[in-house]
């Protein structure tokens, strides 16, 4: 495959640091580590990059020749990004990437979110005190750069999965077995009983595959 060179679609739009401690933080990224991948424009034109995902930004990232990490721009002209054979597709001029999953003779999308969750503050003996129950406290930035709420606070960060099946140009989003079978109509109560029956975890993207192609076999 030829490697194109990145070009005005492919450059920095900012540099990717951090000041959270990592073992405290993570990084927010899909992939534990950069994976080569691939870059398909709607054009037709392909390049090969070094790629990952930023659940906290909603970006897609790539890293350059130097190593910095910069977002993908310019995410209308592109039609797909391929990592690992994972195929995500940009679904918002921000950069908003959810990746499709087949599942029997259809297919789901699963958009990954991360929010930063306070795990309380020290009160002594080695105790901590929830500011609040697994509340999102968001993200601060200083220009590009994140910063620490409190130095006596910790912070973790807390994954987050929403399903969406499309329909023509539109993605309608599931939480439930009730709501998926909104979505394939006359067939809500078999989905409901399938879902009871094979104890579907609608927080496990596996179940989730499950379901949606039980869904779609039976689809008038």
């Amino acid at each position: 495959m030829k490697t194109l060179r990145l070009s005005i679609c492919l450059y920095a739009v900012f540099c990717f640091q951090t000041l959270f401690a990592q073992e405290e933080m993570g990084n927010g990224f899909l992939f534990t580590e950069f994976q080569q991948g691939t870059v398909v424009f709607k054009n037709g034109q392909r390049t090969s990059a070094n790629l990952n995902y930023n659940m906290l930004h909603k970006e897609m990232l790539f890293k350059d020749h130097e190593s910095n990490i910069m977002a993908l721009a310019n995410v209308t002209n592109i039609f797909v990004v391929i990592i690992e054979g994972r195929r995500f597709f940009p679904v918002s001029t921000s950069g908003t990437f959810y990746e499709e999953i087949n599942a029997g003779n259809g297919s789901f999308f699963v958009q990954y979110k991360a929010n930063v969750v306070s795990e309380g503050k020290e009160v002594g003996y080695g105790g901590r005190s929830q500011t609040s129950a697994v509340t999102s406290l968001g993200h601060i930035k200083d220009g590009d750069r994140y910063v620490k709420l409190a130095s006596s606070e910790k912070f973790s960060l807390k994954r987050e999965y929403f399903y969406y099946i499309k329909t023509g140009n539109t993605f309608k989003t599931f939480y439930s077995a009730k709501t998926l079978g909104k979505l394939f109509k006359g067939q809500a109560a078999k989905i409901e009983q399938f879902a009871k029956d094979h104890s579907i975890n609608f927080s496990k993207i596996e179940d989730i595959s499950k379901i949606v192609e039980y869904a779609y076999s039976i689809k008038i």
